[in-house]
């Protein structure tokens, strides 16, 4: 896995001076309200807005989380300025792709909420570990981690949440190519963007 390896190694000095860009965030955080909001007013009808709201929010997530996976790779291979800037918002992509997974599964839960019903246990059981591992990708977008956990800890929580929702993109991926669902081009291209990200 070139990019999970390679992304995290940028020296201590360089990625503690690393800003965090505002505009990508909110950018982010935008985007997926208007893919949410969308969703719920072409699910109207067959009262699947919310589940399609949580489906489009993922997909934008996913390719949040590609770039942020290439970013670094790129600005390694090709020394021009704008690779270089690039490079140096992969703690804002980080961000910006926690902020689209939150309300990608707040989504996913309020259906649930609205009817007073209890959600199923492997979903309790995904939003539970998928927020855990945000929370870690959270503070591992954070220069401040670093200085006070040390360099050796921070590349773990990072390598960590990226190979956990690596993970869970692709077998997302491959059971929709493979089993019974819904012929759907998405999760082809998801899957060919996971593995050239790598």
């Amino acid at each position: 896995m070139v990019a999970i390896d390679t992304a995290h190694d940028v020296p201590s000095g360089l990625r503690a001076e690393t800003p965090h860009t505002g505009t990508v965030v909110l950018s982010a955080i935008l985007v997926s309200a208007l893919l949410a909001a969308g969703s719920l007013w072409i699910g109207a009808e067959d009262g699947n807005g919310w589940l399609l709201a949580a489906d489009m929010v993922a997909r934008f997530s996913l390719l949040i989380f590609v770039a942020m996976m290439v970013v670094e790779p790129i600005g390694r291979l090709i020394p021009a300025a704008a690779a270089q800037t690039l490079a140096r918002e992969r703690p804002s992509l980080m961000l910006a792709f926690v902020a689209a997974s939150v309300i990608a599964l707040a989504c996913l839960v309020t259906p649930a909420e609205l009817a007073r019903e209890r959600l199923s246990a492997p979903t309790i059981a995904y939003c539970a570990l998928t927020g855990a591992i945000l929370v870690v990708m959270l503070f591992a977008s954070h220069p401040a981690t670093m200085r006070f956990l040390g360099a050796p800890a921070w590349r773990a929580m990072q390598r960590v949440a990226t190979a956990y929702f690596w993970l869970a993109f692709a077998l997302n991926g491959l059971d929709h190519l493979i089993g019974p669902h819904r012929p759907d081009d998405w999760y082809g291209l998801s899957v060919l963007l996971l593995v050239g990200a790598l």
